[in-house]
C-alpha cells in the first residue's frame, strides 16, 4: 500500500516529468486523486482479494476461486458498475474509504461485468499487470502446493492470457520462498535462480522466463534501467520492474523509491514491489513515515490482526 501511494501521482508521468518533481529521485508522497496519501485500485483489489480468501479459508480450490470471485465483485461495485452475478454486500464494501475510482484497469472492469457465474474465467487476452499487482494474499494465505493454481485461478478471472497467470504465480510463490527460507532475503538470487529454472521449462510460461531473466542479468537500478525493461503495464513487466527493485533494494524506502522511479505504471509495479519488500526488510514497515501517511491501512489491520498473521 505504501508503494502504490508513493506510485499514485507518477503514474502516465513521463520520466523528464519525474525527475522535474524530484531531481533527486523520489523522496516523498505526493497527493494523488485530491487525497494525501491516496491507495489506487491496486490496494483496492489486493484488499478484497485478500477479504475472499479468509472468507474460503480452508475449503477447496473451487469454493476458493469462486470466493475471491465474489469479493472482486463487491470491489467492482465500489466502481460504480454492476455485474450479472451478484457478489453480495458484506465486508469491505461497506467501507467508505474504498468506495472511490482511483483509475481502475479497463480490463478488470469489463470482465467482472461480464462473468455469469463465480468462478468463471475471463474470456479475453489480456495479460495486463491487474493479475499480478492484487496476488500478493495468496503468497500468505495458501499451503506452498496450492500457490501457483491460485494464483493463476484468481488472475484469470480477469486476464485470460497464460504471461499474466504465470507472471502473477511467480510473483506468489516468490514471496512465500523468501518469507519461509531461513535466510531471507540473503538467499534472494539462489531463490530466483530455482524458480526461474522451474517456470523455464513450463509451455506457456516464456515470457515470464524472459523478464526474470532480463531483470536479474545486471545489477544497476538507474532509472533508465528500469524503464528498459518496459513500462510495467503488463504483467511480465512489471515483475521485471518489481524484481529489479528488490533484488537492489538497500532498504524498505529504496526499493520502493526504485519501483516508481519510471515513466509508466508507477502505482503498480511500487504496489507490486512493495508486496516483497514488506517481506526482505519487515522490521522498517511499521515505523516508516510514510506509513502513517497511507490511506486504508487500518482496514488491512482490521482484517489481519496480530492474531491471524
Amino acid at each position: 500500500m505504501i508503494g502504490d501511494s508513493l506510485g499514485a501521482e507518477l503514474e502516465f508521468k513521463s520520466l523528464a516529468e519525474i525527475r522535474r518533481l524530484f531531481p533527486n529521485g523520489v523522496d516523498r508522497i505526493l497527493p494523488a486523486y485530491g487525497v494525501r496519501g491516496a491507495i489506487t485500485d491496486d490496494s483496492q483489489m489486493t484488499l478484497f482479494t485478500l477479504e475472499g480468501l479468509l472468507e474460503s479459508r480452508g475449503q477447496g480450490m473451487d469454493e476458493r476461486i469462486a470466493a475471491v470471485h465474489r469479493a472482486l465483485l463487491r470491489w467492482l461495485e465500489t466502481q460504480d458498475r454492476r455485474a450479472t452475478v451478484e457478489g453480495g454486500h458484506r465486508g469491505l464494501i461497506q467501507n467508505p474509504t474504498l468506495r472511490h475510482r482511483r483509475a481502475p484497469g479497463n480490463t478488470c472492469l469489463s470482465a467482472l461485468q461480464e462473468a455469469t457465474r463465480p468462478g468463471e474465467p475471463a474470456r479475453n487476452d489480456s495479460k495486463g499487470c491487474g493479475t499480478i499487482m492484487r496476488v500478493a494474499p495468496v503468497a500468505f494465505l495458501a499451503e506452498p502446493a496450492e500457490i501457483r493454481e491460485l494464483a493463476m485461478r484468481t488472475s484469470a478471472l480477469t486476464h485470460g492470457h497464460p504471461t499474466g497467470g504465470w507472471a502473477a504465480a511467480f510473483w506468489a510463490e516468490l514471496i512465500r520462498r523468501i518469507c519461509d527460507h531461513p535466510e531471507g532475503r540473503g538467499a534472494f538470487d539462489l531463490i530466483v535462480q530455482d524458480l526461474s529454472a522451474e517456470y523455464g521449462s513450463i509451455p506457456g510460461a516464456e515470457e515470464v522466463a524472459i523478464a526474470v531473466r532480463r531483470a536479474m542479468s545486471y545489477d544497476t537500478c538507474q532509472p533508465e534501467d528500469m524503464e528498459g525493461l518496459g513500462g510495467g503495464w503488463t504483467a511480465e513487466t512489471a515483475l521485471a520492474i518489481a524484481l529489479r527493485a528488490c533484488r537492489c533494494a538497500r532498504s524498505l524506502e529504496h526499493g520502493l523509491k526504485l519501483a516508481v522511479m519510471h515513466g509508466g505504471d508507477s502505482d503498480s509495479t511500487g504496489a507490486i514491489a512493495g508486496n516483497l519488500l514488506g517481506v526482505m526488510f519487515s522490521d522498517e514497515v511499521f515505523r516508516h513515515p510514510w506509513h502513517a501517511e497511507v490511506e486504508g491501512t487500518e482496514i488491512l489491520d482490521g482484517l489481519l490482526p496480530p492474531s491471524r498473521i
